[in-house]
């Protein structure tokens, strides 16, 4: 057998020089010839109308070289949907939402002028729970849902809080759960969460007074960037030039065009010179995206022996203000929805849903991580009632080579083996032995789970 050139070798990371010597560049270190900073005003509220906007003081600060309101951004930017303004118009949408911004000679100016910007609002009723905004009368965040362009492969419903629907049906469900000796239904939630990288989000924006456009930004996709750059503001591409430094931490939460476009804008209506946005730790958790909430109602059917008959999944991913990632988060969770079993009878609803939460992105999984934690409770809560060994019973189901997926698909044996990957860890755990503790106070304990992206 020829020895194997990179499996089970150390690999030297080609920017480990840069980093330990402290000489990575990243865009928190770039500095511009007449570089201007902005400063973010953000929403108190997490729902309101914005009845006007006041900011005259703010312009008496020395230094400071422009204010901008959303009025002054024509363009609607989105990943799939375009539903977001670069500044809240006419209302805002979660509490954090990005108000006004202003430009200034440094951060100092930008701060104290911030301040001084008066904003009268008319509250709303707000909705921030998922099962909330799919009642019947409930708030809309997007009264205007139905205008918006969006990508052919998400559908935003009018008139509701849902971003995009996904379904899926295989087998029959009915004759499943009549097959069925023991059904078992539960309810799953998950909150939002911050990814919290090591640099919040930067960004550079030079809007050049020849029509080119350059921006040095933290961000996981720059072709994602300068495509929906180009697309939002009919701006060619060719005109779009995005560098991306060294990146201190994203997870997911820079893969998306986050406040490129606002420091694009910032920059031309500040005289074409360059402008820096760079989040403060606190202004993170407020303004930037997180990864969404997670709502699951989860109904399985079993036999007595343990095979699974039936399956009948709601999904409701809480996508916030904006629909982002969050549209293609839960698609792909409704493509994936039984997690690595067989079931031969399925009906599955995925929804990304509106609420007035700050909007959600891609997360370390993209949306597999959350509906996986609900499917492997479901595994483990119907293992105790059928008195089966967690381990024996995921193997029973487990989704094998010849099997058919959720969506159809014959599984290939080069698809990897997960009845293999539950017997090894299996083995590792000593999963028949009991562990040995001789702290009282502390429970020692062994589980498994079992999941595929």
């Amino acid at each position: 057998m020829e020895a194997l050139k990179y499996v089970g070798k150390s690999i030297t990371r080609i920017d480990a020089l840069e980093k330990v010597l402290g000489i990575a560049e990243y865009a928190s270190d770039i500095e511009l010839p007449g570089m201007l900073h902005a400063k973010l005003l953000l929403s108190p509220h997490a729902h309101a109308k914005i009845i006007s906007i006041n900011y005259e003081k703010a312009l008496t600060v020395p230094k400071v070289v422009s204010v901008a309101v959303g009025d002054d951004f024509p363009s609607r930017v989105g990943l799939y949907v375009n539903d977001r303004n670069v500044l809240a118009k006419k209302k805002v949408r979660w509490a954090g939402e990005p108000v006004a911004a202003v430009v200034a000679e440094d951060l100092e100016a930008a701060e104290e002028a911030v301040e001084l910007i008066e904003v009268e609002y008319e509250p709303l009723p707000a909705v921030l729970d998922v099962r909330e905004a799919l009642k019947p009368g409930s708030p809309l965040v997007h009264e205007e849902l139905g205008e918006y362009a969006h990508s052919p492969a998400f559908n935003p419903i009018p008139g509701t809080n849902i971003a995009n629907r996904f379904t899926l049906k295989k087998g029959n469900i009915v004759e499943g759960f009549n097959k069925s000796d023991v059904i078992v239904e539960n309810e799953f939630y998950m909150p939002q969460v911050s990814h919290v990288p090591m640099e919040t989000h930067v960004c550079i924006g030079h809007y050049m007074a020849d029509g080119n456009i350059k921006i040095w930004t933290s961000a996981q996709s720059p072709f994602t960037v300068r495509y929906i750059l180009s697309h939002s503001l009919g701006i060619p591409l060719h005109k779009i030039s995005i560098y991306t430094p060294h990146v201190g931490g994203g997870f997911g939460g820079k893969a998306g065009i986050n406040f490129e476009p606002l420091v694009v804008l910032l920059s031309k209506k500040a005289g074409y010179r360059p402008v820096r946005l760079e989040l403060t730790r606190e202004e993170h958790f407020l303004a930037a995206p997180l990864r969404q909430g997670f709502y699951a109602k989860v109904k399985t059917g079993v036999t007595r022996d343990g095979k699974i008959m039936a399956e009948k999944l709601f999904y409701a991913f809480d996508a916030g203000a904006y629909a982002d990632y969050g549209v293609n988060v839960a698609r792909a969770a409704g493509y994936s929805c039984t997690g690595p079993y067989y079931v031969p009878n399925i009906e599955t609803e995925s929804l990304a849903v509106y609420t007035n939460h700050q909007w959600g992105t891609a997360f370390r999984g993209f949306g597999h991580f959350e509906f996986l934690w609900a499917i492997e409770r479901q595994m483990e809560i119907l293992a105790s009632e059928l008195s089966m060994d967690p381990v024996e019973f995921r193997l029973k189901n487990a989704l094998l080579p010849g099997l058919t997926t959720a969506t159809g698909e014959v599984l290939r044996e080069d698809a990897g083996r997960i009845d293999q990957c539950i017997n090894a860890v299996a083995e590792e755990l000593r999963w028949g032995e009991k562990p040995l503790t001789k702290d009282t106070k502390k429970v020692r304990a062994k589980g498994i789970a079992a999941l595929w992206k």
